[in-house]
Parts: structure tokens; sequence; C-alpha cells
């Protein structure tokens, strides 16, 4: 039913989610500023320093944009795994 990946591809999606997240995510909490996680949509906010009116709730979760950035993920390693493919066949065959 579903289509099979190799392990390359899952392997690469993986570690490109985690440094994507780390490396483009903001912690600025901690000087009156606001927290972001998620590259290139943000699906995690925390709000912080002091607020006024005070807002009901300091954080907040978006779903879609998670699921849009991770297919977005998917869909680079997807493409890194069948060009390194590519050319590896590419070059088996010239030689």
């Amino acid at each position: 039913m579903f289509p099979k990946f190799p392990r390359a591809t899952w392997l690469i999606f993986f570690i490109l989610t985690v440094i994507i997240t780390i490396l483009f995510s903001r912690f600025d909490s901690p000087s009156d500023g606001n927290d972001a996680i998620g590259f290139p949509f943000p699906f995690y906010t925390y709000l912080g320093g002091k607020r006024y009116p005070e807002p009901p709730d300091r954080t907040y979760f978006n779903g879609i944009y998670l699921l849009l950035n991770l297919i977005i993920y998917f869909g680079i390693s997807y493409a890194l795994t069948y060009s390194i493919k590519k050319f590896r066949s590419k070059r088996a065959n010239t030689k």
C-alpha cells in the first residue's frame, strides 16, 4: 500500500529534522523575548517577558505547521537520496 523508502532516506530525514530544528530555533525568553521552534514554519511559540494584559496562554502549538515542516524535510531527504543514487549509478556506468 505505501511505497518503501530506503533506510538512507529515513536516516537523512531524522538527521535533517534534528539539525534544522536546533539551528533555527530561537530561545529569547530568558531576556524577555519569545521562543520559536520550527523552520520554515514555527510550530511552537512561547511568549516570554512581561505583558499587559497577560495572555491567557503563553504557549502556542500548531500541528499543521509541524506536519508541513516534516513533509518538506522528507521531500528534501528523498531528493538527496535519489540524487545520490543517480550519481552513483551514472558513475558506475562510466567506469
